[in-house]
């Protein structure tokens, strides 16, 4: 005769995702950076294939580095530092960045926009779009940096460094609706 307090072996059922215990607003949230992750790889898709031929006076639109910004200061500096590292080491590993150290670049641009937006700005288009803008000229002043240091680059392609940080932010106002969009998903992330 068992007792209570006899040992019983683990069922063998298989774990199913029916079990996977998650609030509604869990879901909500892991739904909400599966579409912003989702819409980098698009954006990734449509820079590699379609933007990268259109050229005004030799700058194109660089559009992942401006969605990993955008949802970074959207989000806040503490979920949008772990989005940023994560779209930065994909867009490196998809071939489309200009070498390893974008990895580091764009995440520590990234947070610090986002903790310059939370500690000065509120949450807005005017704001967001400002944290772009800034982050993208920076981005693309260290890029052209460090080409020109690696001799990748001349000191006269510093005009279409510029102008692709131009046309880059050109795109801000079209892709913006689609990030905030995104980001009601779940609530509120944080109060300001």
């Amino acid at each position: 005769m068992a007792k209570d307090y006899d040992f019983r072996p683990d069922s063998e059922e298989s774990v199913n995702l029916d079990k996977l215990l998650l609030t509604q607003r869990q879901r909500f949230s892991l739904l909400r950076w599966v579409l912003y992750g989702v819409l980098c790889l698009v954006g990734l898709l449509l820079q590699d294939s379609v933007l990268c031929r259109v050229d005004f006076r030799g700058g194109c639109l660089d559009l992942v580095p401006c969605l990993i910004f955008m949802i970074t200061a959207l989000q806040g500096a503490e979920q949008g530092s772990i989005f940023a590292l994560v779209a930065a080491i994909v867009y490196d590993c998809a071939g489309s960045a200009p070498g390893l150290y974008v990895i580091p670049l764009i995440t520590v641009l990234a947070v610090l926009v986002a903790v310059l937006r939370q500690a000065a700005l509120r949450r807005g288009f005017f704001s967001i779009a400002l944290c772009a803008a800034i982050s993208m000229f920076l981005y693309e002043m260290v890029v052209f940096g460090v080409g020109l240091f690696m001799g990748q680059t001349l000191p006269q392609r510093l005009e279409s460094m510029l102008m692709t940080a131009a046309l880059t932010m050109i795109a801000v106002p079209v892709v913006y609706p689609i990030v905030r969009m995104i980001g009601k998903i779940g609530g509120e992330a944080w109060k300001e």
